[in-house]
């Protein structure tokens, strides 16, 4: 008999909690249809922190590390620490740590307030970057530096060609490299070397202003967008535009060699959202589309599109929250997309 699935749970902090507590029945319906899971509640965020001064200590990492299979995250960020550095000791270091290096975010219209048939994935590189935290501050001058290896844009693109010729849909590496030489040089360099070994996928760079203004006029034409961990983060929450707002957008982070136990992280794109923590407004949408790429990952598929598809006629049906001009409560479309699932 095959291993439960062990799943760590860290809400995090704001609307976190809200959105996971619908994500937790989804995974009590994979349970009832046989997937073997066991799951694992960590208190890590911003109440923790004040609490404790802990952010993310070393024995809990660890466990993480070697002792869970995935992580389902829900969000951090708290206005009671400005300056962020529990989010950066917990999210970014899981991230980094587990070498999660694919971040992965579709983009497809699921339902009213999307596009029309738009179906677009950005695959951006999640662990270096000017999100490395290496620069300094000092009277009338600061630096943040931008760490690009090749293991790790090598080991992006590598994912982003073989996802396009999976599809059979055109790649589009989002670049600087007229600008930055040195860093986006490197990730050109490394894209040409991928495209030789994959003659069947079409594949173009593109300067990233240029690709901006392009995804605003017509989104449709793009299959899937490489780009590093900055500007892969800015063309997603655009893409998020186009089919309904951030709260609907979901994403999976995970390390393609797969050096550790734990190699995947599900989140939704959306952050904290502090100023709606608590009034029950949050957009579940973007958790349950995680769980479901990570049922993906899992390699469930039949549970991973029943999601999806939950999701689809749930928004089909008119169930929507105030984000996409609804009244419904967070716990409430929950239920909405779960009255969909097939039983």
């Amino acid at each position: 008999m095959d291993k439960p699935v062990r799943i760590a749970l860290i809400p995090g902090d704001g609307v976190g909690s809200e959105v996971m507590a619908e994500a937790l029945p989804c995974l009590d319906w994979a349970r009832d249809r046989g997937r073997r899971i066991e799951t694992e509640r960590f208190p890590f965020g911003a109440d923790h922190c004040l609490a404790t001064g802990e952010t993310l200590p070393d024995a809990a990492f660890l466990d993480l590390r070697d002792g869970f299979d995935a992580i389902l995250f829900g969000a951090v960020g708290d206005p009671r620490l400005p300056d962020g550095r529990h989010a950066e000791a917990i999210l970014l270091r899981l991230r980094q740590d587990l070498a999660l290096t694919v971040n992965f975010r579709p983009c497809r219209s699921w339902g009213p307030g999307a596009r029309l048939g738009l179906d677009l994935e950005v695959f951006r590189e999640n662990t270096e970057g000017p999100y490395c935290l290496q620069g300094s501050t000092e009277p009338g001058r600061a630096v943040d530096l931008a760490v690009h290896t090749e293991p790790a844009v090598r080991r992006l693109l590598q994912a982003a060609f073989q996802r396009a010729g999976q599809r059979n849909r055109p790649l589009t590496l989002a670049h600087k490299a007229n600008v930055l030489k040195h860093g986006h040089g490197l990730w050109m360099r490394v894209f040409e070397d991928l495209r030789s070994d994959h003659p069947g996928v079409s594949a173009r760079g593109m300067h990233a202003d240029a690709l901006l203004c392009a995804l605003v006029q017509d989104p449709a034409p793009f299959g899937i967008i490489a780009a590093d961990n900055y500007l892969g983060d800015l063309i997603s929450d655009l893409c998020a535009a186009f089919i309904g707002g951030m709260g609907v957008a979901p994403s999976l982070s995970w390390a393609p060699h797969r050096p550790f136990r734990c190699s995947v992280l599900a989140e939704p794109v959306h952050g904290s959202a502090p100023d709606i923590a608590g009034k029950g407004l949050a957009n579940p949408v973007g958790m349950v589309l995680s769980t479901a790429l990570l049922f993906r990952h899992l390699g469930w598929e039949p549970e991973a599109s029943a999601l999806e598809t939950a999701v689809s006629r749930a928004l089909a049906s008119g169930a929507k929250t105030p984000d996409l001009g609804g009244t419904l409560s967070t716990q409430a479309m929950g239920l909405a997309i779960r009255d969909h699932l097939p039983h």
